[in-house]
């Protein structure tokens, strides 16, 4: 079972170098071509041909579009035959868990998920990102509502998923993901509250997202546990950080707005 945490494609604000945060930003025409060749990239043998039972996104356009190439890609593969929906279930091993598994027929979109509120500094440039802050800015959001969002957003939906697609009997050679589509400092947060849940010591290297790059998890599908306590028992491994192969020649040359939204 695989577990990607995913950036949204590149926005019409990224290319005019503005702080977006909460403010509904759409993608740049580059956007949508970057999310097309993501969705196309995780169904193929270089993407690990990957089926996604699950896909939450920011309910912010530039997320929910980016989720919506990545559903689309799927569907389109399964409509045309490319991807069997009898393959993805197994017989039961004897785990008493008779759940099946369907590829994701919707993005679920949740506020949740969204950016940092940056208050005043909406749509102000990315030169003003480190300059002092204003002695009072109620909008601005704090970094303990982001944590309380990730951790409600982990209990609320990833956990569950996590253990349900994991319990599920999968047939042997079907490669299934759960995908959250959100923003470059949100997904910090919600990575490092993800981490917590794990069995070794929270990763302490500061991931930044490129738009549509990926943190890529792996869990070892030998190993069954029945509730989200057994996360910190399941052996995992970082199949990639801010994973950009799907963009080949753009990562050097139209990348180096990495990483606010």
């Amino acid at each position: 079972m695989n577990l990607l945490l995913i950036r949204h494609g590149e926005t019409v604000d990224n290319l005019a170098r503005r702080l977006a945060g909460v403010t509904d930003s759409a993608l740049s025409p580059n956007g949508l071509i970057q999310a097309a060749k993501l969705g196309a990239h995780l169904i193929s043998k270089d993407g690990e041909n990957l089926t996604l039972t699950h896909i939450y996104s920011s309910d912010l356009q530039r997320a929910a579009n980016t989720a919506g190439a990545i559903l689309e890609a799927q569907s389109a593969s399964i409509a045309n035959g490319q991807k069997s929906l009898a393959a993805l279930n197994g017989e039961d091993e004897g785990n008493g868990d008779n759940t099946s598994l369907e590829p994701a027929k919707h993005v679920l979109q949740l506020p949740d998920l969204r950016e940092m509120n940056f208050g005043l500094r909406e749509g102000a440039p990315y030169s003003q990102a480190h300059s002092p802050l204003p002695d009072f800015d109620p909008g601005r959001e704090t970094t303990e509502s982001m944590v309380a969002r990730a951790n409600q957003f982990l209990n609320q939906h990833l956990l569950p998923a996590l253990v349900m697609v994991h319990m599920a009997p999968v047939t042997s050679g079907a490669n299934v993901a759960i995908a959250v589509v959100s923003h470059g400092i949100f997904l910090q947060i919600l990575r490092k509250q993800l981490m917590k849940h794990l069995r070794y010591l929270p990763d302490s290297r500061k991931v930044r997202w490129r738009n549509t790059g990926y943190f890529h998890l792996k869990f070892d599908p030998r190993t069954k546990w029945t509730d989200s306590r057994g996360l910190a028992l399941w052996p995992y491994s970082i199949r990639g950080i801010n994973v950009t192969t799907h963009l080949t020649e753009e990562r050097a040359a139209l990348e180096k707005q990495c990483c606010l939204d």
